[in-house]
């Protein structure tokens, strides 16, 4: 049996725009996902923000920490579509599937490593914005310093740096 026809025999669930599907730091219940229709958006903490990593389309695996170690959920998930189709990969199908479809295993091997690659790059450019609108700040009471003499020493008007408009930020979209 094949990929799709494995696929074809999912248990399915279908959500609407704005439902969580589940949260970060929650205890998965060890299921993962596929994605038939619509768009979801993975959003994780970082210094206290919620911010968005990506977008999930249809065609797409996630969850797959809760099959392989029953990990607390890495990410938050979120309908951003009208509804969205999934399927549920308990780990007894997951088993199976990966019996008679050596592809899937393949392929959500490399959607993997793809997606850690990804991320990481994404949270290293969200920290090295952070620390480049840090100095920034940092810098502003040094520019009044040598322009005004009353404010030499004296870092009361110093004006934070907003960096974040929203609680849910888009990263490289």
């Amino acid at each position: 049996m094949g990929l799709k026809e494995s696929l074809a025999k999912l248990s399915m669930i279908n959500i609407k725009r704005g439902e969580v599907l589940f949260k970060e730091g929650v205890p998965s219940n060890g299921a993962m996902f596929f994605l038939f229709e619509g768009q979801l958006d993975i959003y994780k903490q970082i210094e206290g923000k919620h911010t968005k990593l990506r977008s999930i389309l249809p065609g797409e695996f996630f969850g797959e920490m809760a099959i392989i170690n029953n990990s607390p959920r890495a990410a938050s998930i979120v309908v951003v579509s009208e509804t969205a189709k999934l399927g549920i990969i308990n780990r007894t199908t997951f088993v199976k599937m990966s019996q008679e479809s050596p592809e899937f295993l393949f392929l959500l091997l490399k959607k993997v490593i793809e997606r850690l690659y990804e991320t990481d790059g994404k949270i290293r450019a969200i920290k090295h914005k952070q620390d480049e609108d840090s100095m920034i700040a940092k810098s502003i009471p040094n520019l009044s310093k040598d322009t005004t003499s009353e404010s030499k020493g004296d870092s009361s008007g110093q004006v934070p740096l907003e960096t974040f408009t929203d609680d849910a930020q888009s990263i490289g979209e």
